[in-house]
C-alpha cells in the first residue's frame, strides 16, 4: 500500500502516521526527561499537597487535605482556590462529565462536585452499615463508576473501624469490597483501555496488578513490583510507562514489564498527574510544594479529555 493511501487509510481509523508507527516504548529516563531539566514551583506554601486531577484542557485541580481545601491551576495563569470545605481532600479525578471526585478521608466518603456551581454530592460513605475507615485515592471507568483505596492514616486522629482494603463502586451507587491483598492500600489507578488495574500497598511497599474483566470485576491478581519504598499516587504515559510517587525518594518510572527505567528527583512526591499543553508536563505534589517538570511524552488524559468510545 502506498504511504498516501496508508495515510488516508489510517485518517478513516482516526489515527496519523505518527501516532500508529511510534516507538513502543520511551526506554530511558532521558527518553521521557531531557537531561538537566529542573522541576519548577508552580505554588508553595500549603499543608500537604496531594491529589493532582487535570481537565480537559490540561488545567490541574490539588489538594490540601491539612486545609481542608482544593486548589486549580490554570496553565499559565497561577493558582486559586477552588473550595474550602472538602474535609481531608485527598486523591482525586475527573469523569467523563467533567465533575471532580474526591476522596475525603476524614469524612469517611467519596464525593464530586460540579466545577461550575462547587455544588458537591456524597457517592458513598459506607458498606454494609459501616463507614469507610479514611477513603485515599480513586480512579474512574469508562462507565463513570470508580475504584478507591481505604487506608487509615488517622489524618484527624480517627481509628481503622475495619480491614484496609479497595473497592469498587458503580454509577447507581453499588459499592463492592474488590481486593483484600494490601497492609494498608494508597495509589490506584485504571489504564486508559480499562484493562488493567494498578494498585499500590504503602504498608507492603509493592504493586499489585489486575486484569479487569468488566466494571468492578477483577482478575488474575498478581504481585508486580517490589518497590526501594512506600508508594503513594501514580500516573501513567502513552508509552505504558508507569510513574510512582515515592515520597522522599522521588518518582519512579516503570516499564510496562515492571523494570524501573529511572527516578525523577523531587524533594517528595506524594502523587502524580500529566495536564499542561498536550498533556505533556508532569504534576507533582510534593509537601508544601506543588511541582511541574516538562517532559517530552504525552501523558495519560483524564476520562473527560479522551475521545469518546
Amino acid at each position: 500500500m502506498s504511504s498516501r493511501r496508508m495515510a488516508a487509510w489510517l485518517g478513516l481509523c482516526g489515527l496519523t502516521l505518527g501516532s500508529a508507527f511510534r516507538a513502543e516504548s520511551a526506554t530511558t529516563l532521558n527518553d521521557i526527561v531531557a537531561s538537566g531539566t529542573q522541576p519548577q514551583v508552580i505554588a508553595s506554601g500549603y499543608g500537604f499537597t496531594e491529589g493532582p486531577a487535570g481537565d480537559s484542557n490540561g488545567h490541574v485541580y490539588f489538594s490540601d487535605g491539612q486545609n481542608n481545601s482544593i486548589y486549580f491551576y490554570e496553565v499559565g495563569k497561577g493558582v486559586t482556590p477552588f473550595v474550602t470545605d472538602s474535609t481531608d481532600a485527598n486523591g482525586m479525578m475527573m469523569n467523563s462529565k467533567g465533575e471532580l471526585y474526591v476522596c475525603e478521608g476524614a469524612a469517611y466518603r467519596v464525593v464530586k462536585f460540579d466545577v461550575a456551581t462547587k455544588k458537591k454530592t456524597v457517592l458513598a460513605s459506607e458498606i454494609d452499615g459501616q463507614h469507610f475507615n479514611e477513603p485515599n485515592d480513586l480512579t474512574i471507568d469508562e462507565v463513570d463508576g470508580f475504584y478507591f483505596t481505604d487506608p487509615c492514616y488517622s489524618h484527624h486522629k480517627q481509628k481503622a473501624v475495619m480491614k484496609e482494603d479497595a473497592y469498587y463502586v458503580s454509577p447507581q451507587g453499588k459499592v463492592t469490597r474488590v481486593s483484600t491483598v494490601c497492609k494498608r492500600p494508597n495509589g490506584i489507578l485504571l489504564s486508559a483501555d480499562n484493562k488493567t488495574l494498578y494498585l499500590a500497598d504503602n504498608g507492603g511497599r509493592v504493586l499489585y496488578k489486575y486484569d479487569v474483566k468488566a466494571p468492578g470485576v477483577l482478575a488474575n491478581e498478581m504481585k508486580w513490583i517490589d518497590l526501594p519504598g512506600g508508594p503513594d499516587g501514580m500516573t501513567l504515559d502513552e508509552h505504558g510507562n508507569l510513574y510512582v510517587a515515592l515520597g522522599r525518594m522521588g518518582v519512579g518510572v516503570y516499564s510496562p514489564e515492571g523494570k524501573l527505567i529511572g527516578m525523577i528527583k523531587v524533594p517528595s512526591a506524594s502523587n502524580v498527574t500529566f495536564g499542561g499543553k498536550e498533556f505533556r508536563t508532569l504534576f507533582i505534589t510534593s509537601g508544601q510544594q506543588f511541582l511541574a517538570i516538562e517532559t517530552k511524552v504525552r501523558g495519560m488524559k483524564p476520562p473527560c479529555a479522551r475521545k469518546e468510545r
